[in-house]
């Protein structure tokens, strides 16, 4: 395997203390067999279109390997051409259809690169979809696929179960999830800290840091919670009191502008009075479930 060998040719050159452009030399021998492949125009059944998707797959592993993720885009536009085989959802096109192995593993990459673009809804549609197509004996890989499927909902406000968590060996994930939907701040702070090296190694320490802000939802709902006469104008001082309760020391204008960005983001229906320093809340649903909101970039 070419990409695997680049890899390894990459490798010793490091150890070396050598410049390491093996795997830069193999991406451009692969452009030639994609241009071949994409650009065939024998009739459909016989068409090299069907191999593309191998080196394409081969592309993507090598352009994430050299952090040059720019020139995954050439690839996507490629396959959403009108001349590419419409078989990315396991369609057989005039008797044809591509290995399902594969089109997971492209599923799985531009799920990652709709993350990084911070279009969520996208991600977690090609991540779920890899996911439940993956084999179940392929533990391995379906473990890959949750590093980054569990904190994308995590950010939307879907929690993984702790039975899923454990069984692909992902434990450190659940008292992080637990910590979110509790809208416990400290907790979540502490596990952040505490696994940040293998967040950045697995390129989503972003991504789980933006849960905070469903902490912080979930947190302000549970003081609304606490008014006995369910008012709608709940005071921002007590939301202060109720955080240095919990060893958090905050300015009111600093909670003013969390507020103001759930609101913005759609977790809070309502708005701030700063004149009487209240949050003046919708009188049904003030903070609508998580999962109504919609998969959007707008956490």
């Amino acid at each position: 395997n070419l990409r695997r060998a680049a890899a390894a040719a990459d490798a010793a050159l490091v150890a070396k203390g050598e410049r390491a452009a093996r795997q830069q030399e193999a991406a451009r021998t692969m452009q030639k067999f994609f241009q071949v492949c994409v650009t065939d125009r024998a009739p459909l059944p016989v068409s090299k279109k069907w191999g593309a998707l191998v080196v394409i797959n081969a592309l993507f592993h090598v352009y994430f390997a050299i952090n040059n993720l720019r020139l995954c885009q050439n690839l996507i536009r490629a396959v959403e051409g009108p001349a590419f085989p419409k078989a990315l959802d396991g369609q057989t096109v005039e008797g044809r259809h591509f290995a399902k192995a594969e089109v997971v593993t492209y599923k799985y990459f531009t799920g990652r690169l709709a993350l990084l673009n911070s279009d969520f809804g996208a991600a977690e549609r090609q991540l779920s979809w890899a996911f439940e197509r993956c084999p179940r004996a392929a533990t391995g890989n379906k473990r890959l696929v949750l590093r980054y499927l569990v904190p994308v909902r995590l950010a939307l406000g879907v929690f993984a179960s702790e039975a899923l968590l454990r069984k692909y060996g992902l434990d450190y994930f659940v008292p992080l999830c637990r910590a979110v939907h509790r809208g416990d701040l400290n907790a979540f702070e502490e596990q952040l800290a505490t696994h940040q090296q293998r967040f950045i190694r697995h390129g989503s320490y972003l991504l789980v840091e933006r849960s905070k802000l469903i902490v912080y939802r979930n947190f302000f709902r549970r003081v609304a919670l606490l008014h006995p006469d369910k008012s709608t104008k709940l005071d921002i001082k007590r939301f202060q009191a109720c955080l240095k309760a919990t060893n958090t020391e905050m300015e009111v204008d600093e909670i003013e502008c969390i507020l103001a960005n759930l609101i913005y983001c759609g977790y809070i229906k309502g708005y701030i009075s700063h004149a009487h320093g209240k949050l003046v809340v919708s009188k049904g649903a003030p903070f609508p479930p998580l999962r109504e909101l919609g998969l959007t970039s707008a956490v």
